[in-house]
């Protein structure tokens, strides 16, 4: 896939031509949910520190928005015995005047989210929902397997 395809990732290499498409999966993954309607930055983050593991796209002022989103994540496990009617929180999507942040479970294990930031009408929040799910099935089974393999 050419470099085009990939204009909000940034690439280091030895030669100014030298550029290939980016062979991360979640930097690919994440990616793919900047390429939906109305994303304009996503970010992989540590929804128990808040560290950011990767971001794509454009962000908002300095980009410590992606670690802040990640408080209300942490809200809601310390108060979730009072959403218990409505079941486990799929996303919470905070709508302010000028656009929407959402903050998506990624991975259980370890605690990752996905941090959306996009304009308030025409994302679609479920697809957005449903990428990060599969990136984080992706990460788990990357996780899962044996960084060497032993002979049998």
């Amino acid at each position: 896939m050419p470099h085009a395809a990939f204009p909000e990732i940034a690439f280091h290499s030895c030669a100014p031509d030298a550029v290939a498409a980016p062979r991360d999966p979640a930097a690919i993954a994440l990616a793919g949910i900047c390429r939906q309607p109305g994303v304009e930055g996503c970010a992989l983050v540590d929804a128990s520190t808040g560290a950011v593991q990767y971001v794509s796209g454009r962000h908002r002022g300095d980009g410590s928005a992606w670690e802040a989103a990640a408080d209300y994540w942490r809200l809601y496990h310390r108060q979730q015995r009072h959403f218990a009617p409505w079941g486990p929180l799929r996303a919470a999507v905070l709508v302010h005047a000028g656009g929407a942040i959402g903050v998506l479970p990624c991975c259980d294990e370890p605690p990752l989210v996905v941090v959306v930031c996009g304009r308030g009408d025409g994302v679609d929040w479920e697809e957005c929902e449903r990428l990060a799910r599969a990136l984080g099935a992706m990460l788990r089974s990357l996780l899962d397997r044996p960084l060497v393999e032993t002979a049998a």
